[in-house]
């Protein structure tokens, strides 16, 4: 019988290095190896987990800030449509006062150049006369010789300022 019982031994050995083989053992913590698969296929788990909830947050917090910036987008744009209306109108009245600017200039300069002989004429009528530059009116009194069938007004007297003359003559 002795030989029965080492075969049945020698089954249990050979189990034994047969469970050894398959990841039965223990390691040298304790712990079974199986028990450490199972573990760390758990942790993989809740990392990929973790993972897809961080990558939803992100996409989540990515399409509102698209959508924020798209509204930013448009209400700057109708900002800037309306400051471009508002810079060409500014700049068509700057023009328009530029041109006026040119014109006004113009006619000072014609008054500046007539101002010297104007001075001059004052003076000498003023000595003629005697009396204010202003005041220096000529009447033309003639007697009427235009029939009744010509203009109507034309025996009026003319009253003619000479400054007027002057003025006509400088400025044309």
């Amino acid at each position: 019988m002795s030989s029965l019982s080492s075969g049945v031994d020698l089954k249990k050995m050979s189990n034994a290095s047969l469970m050894t083989s398959l990841g039965s053992e223990t390691d040298a913590g304790g712990m079974n190896v199986d028990e450490k698969k199972r573990k760390r296929m758990i942790s993989n788990r809740e990392s990929a987990r973790r993972s897809r909830m961080k990558k939803q947050r992100l996409l989540e917090h990515s399409v509102t800030e698209i959508a924020s910036l798209k509204i930013e987008i448009h209400e700057n744009s109708n900002k800037y449509q309306v400051l471009m209306q508002r810079t060409v109108a500014l700049e068509s009245e700057n023009k328009a006062l530029k041109a006026q600017q040119m014109e006004l200039a113009q006619y000072l300069g014609k008054l500046e150049m007539m101002q010297t002989p104007m001075e001059s004429l004052q003076f000498d009528l003023m000595n003629q006369r005697g009396g204010s530059f202003g005041d220096q009116i000529v009447e033309v009194n003639e007697p009427p010789i235009a029939q009744s069938w010509q203009c109507h007004g034309l025996n009026q007297p003319a009253m003619v300022r000479t400054s007027t003359e002057m003025l006509n003559y400088y400025c044309t």
